[in-house]
């Protein structure tokens, strides 16, 4: 238990050590003035009954103590803040690189990662919480304040009376330490359904943003609402029940508090009236006195320390299984690569059928090649598996002569469901870093973006201020201009996931053909399901049970009659 709290402060100079020392700074200061106070307020007491007894100077000393309270709580705020998002943006990016240099998507993909991703990255939405790790740090480093300020404040009590002073302290801790125990099962329960809260969160989102015209066109408003309400019940409806249960059972916490302050009250005022106590005195030991009792109160920061450790956890258990994990990215120059599949063996992560089965193909450097074949069999996982997604279940895949799992192929994928990066035109040709405008620019006039806006800057995101949003054809011209910059720039893989299967037949084509036109010099897949975008490949390789059924030129597998030929000739029909 200690090492974790003090796992927890040693992430505080993360964000930075000039910003912690003006917060520990602030939060001392804050400390002390509980104590300072009932002493400053018992003396003004006292000056008021004797005459000529210095109130002025005592009142001002009140009045300096409450001023600097202020100042320092409105102080502590911001740099808190800024500390806490310093520290959580450090652990964010540790977090990023880890996944960015994972091998491939089965770990990323699976729901033990995913469970303990949400947990370390926790954005607070759900009862108000906030599972961050520098809330967690920032915490704990006030709640080592708070003792101390109760201890200051004992050690005022302590000069009237010893046996109360202990007696309160002893009280405050063992009423906090009950209740944390009692908390920490809500804790739990929360925990229990992190896929529940994502679900949440998603349903939310997708109400608002990503069906919003079919929400308008449908009236699905209230589907949507049932919908949010009935995953918001299943999955903190256990969360609700214990914190009805931890409440009802509060009563007693109540009683001791209660008979505690009436022994920092009542003892003090029984030593007035029997004049063992001057009556100034009286409001600083019953002031310091309740000052020991406030260490009891489950603060926010007890929140935010039990909600963060449970990050932190999560953060180290990722960090320590998968931190040491190291891919190195293939150079971008040189020639093409050659292709090969060894006997290759795949299945998805719990399904126990296999994908590919057996597949043996090899891709000579520079080559076109078509890979068509039914639904399912296997053409967009072969596509996983060269760019280094997913290992292989058996066998061996290389591109260039490297495993793709261990180093990143200089590869660029072009899919179907390209990505619309809500960024500039610029960016979205070239992402992830500088790019020279004339490359960018020579890319486009290449992918025919003729239609698209002249400046390299516009925002293409129309929820932006002064962004504008494309039409679909402009949008896979800026998807083409995407490709055809990262082949230019060294990436001599490049492959076409059915990034057209939405145009009709003669802009496929024409769509196919502008991008074999413009690359050269490059070993090129293209995955489609329509025969006749194939036709120009120099080779055609149809996949069926998970395996290479038939291999050849366009001509030769008509020749060959097999599933090739049957399946051209049945698109063929559709259109005569």
């Amino acid at each position: 238990m200690v090492s974790e709290r003090v796992r927890l402060l040693r992430l505080l100079p993360r964000g930075g050590r000039a910003l912690l020392a003006a917060l520990v700074l602030l939060q001392l200061i804050r400390a002390a003035l509980p104590a300072a106070l009932a002493v400053a307020v018992g003396r003004l007491t006292a000056t008021l009954f004797t005459p000529g007894g210095g109130a002025v100077p005592a009142a001002v000393a009140v009045a300096g103590l409450f001023l600097a309270d202020q100042v320092a709580w409105l102080l502590i705020q911001p740099v808190r803040n800024l500390l806490v998002r310093r520290v959580d943006g450090d652990l964010r990016g540790r977090l990023r690189a880890l996944a960015t240099g994972l091998p491939g998507l089965d770990v990323l993909e699976s729901p033990e990662f995913q469970d303990r991703v949400s947990r370390a990255i926790d954005n607070g939405t759900g009862l108000a919480r906030d599972r961050s790790a520098g809330n967690a740090a920032a915490g704990q480093l006030e709640l080592m304040v708070r003792l101390l300020s109760a201890l200051a404040a004992a050690a005022v009590v302590a000069a009237f009376s010893i046996p109360l002073a202990l007696g309160l302290l002893a009280t405050a801790l063992l009423l906090r330490a009950v209740m944390r125990r009692q908390w920490l099962g809500i804790i739990d329960k929360l925990d229990a359904d992190t896929a529940g809260q994502r679900y949440e969160y998603y349903v939310g989102s997708q109400s608002v943003m990503g069906a919003a015209k079919d929400v308008r066109l449908y009236g699905l408003s209230d589907w949507f609402g049932n919908r949010f309400r009935a995953v918001n019940t299943r999955t903190y409806g256990p969360v609700w029940r214990e914190l009805v249960g931890v409440l009802r059972g509060q009563w007693w916490a109540a009683a001791v508090l209660a008979g505690a302050a009436g022994a920092a009250l009542g003892l003090p005022a029984a030593a007035v009236l029997g004049e063992r106590l001057a009556a100034g005195r009286l409001i600083t030991v019953v002031l310091a006195g309740l000052g020991v009792l406030a260490i009891s109160a489950m603060g926010m920061e007890a929140f935010d320390i039990e909600y963060g450790l449970r990050g932190v956890a999560a953060a180290d258990e990722l960090l320590g299984a998968h931190g040491r994990t190291e891919r190195r990215d293939a150079p971008a120059t040189g020639g093409p690569p050659a292709v090969s599949f060894e006997d290759v063996v795949f299945a998805y992560p719990g399904s126990a059928e296999p994908v590919l089965d057996g597949l043996s193909v090899t891709l000579p450097a520079g080559q076109i090649v078509a890979i068509v074949g039914e639904n399912g069999a296997g053409k967009t996982t072969l596509v996983k598996l060269l760019a280094g997604l997913y290992r292989p279940t058996g066998g061996r895949v290389t591109v260039g002569g490297a495993d793709p799992h261990e180093q990143r192929p200089a590869v660029t994928v072009l899919f179907q469901d390209f990505v619309r990066y809500p960024a500039s035109l610029r960016d979205n040709v070239a992402p992830g870093g500088a790019a020279d405008d004339d490359a960018v620019r020579e890319a486009l006039r290449r992918a025919g973006a003729d239609s698209l806006p002249a400046d390299l800057d516009t925002l293409l995101w129309r929820e932006g201020e002064g962004g504008t949003d494309l039409s679909g054809g402009q949008w896979q011209r800026v998807a083409l201009a995407r490709a055809l910059h990262a082949v230019a720039t060294g990436r001599r893989l490049l492959i076409l996931d059915e990034p057209t299967a939405n145009l009709d037949v003669r802009a496929e084509a024409e769509f196919h053909e502008r991008v074999i036109s413009q690359v050269g010099d490059t070993t090129t897949l293209l995955i489609s399901h329509r025969l006749s975008t194939v036709r120009s490949a120099d080779r055609i390789l149809l996949l069926h049970d998970g395996r290479v059924a038939e291999d050849g030129t366009h001509d030769e597998l008509l020749a060959l009659d097999g599933r090739y030929a049957r399946f051209f000739r049945t698109q063929a029909e559709a259109f005569r």
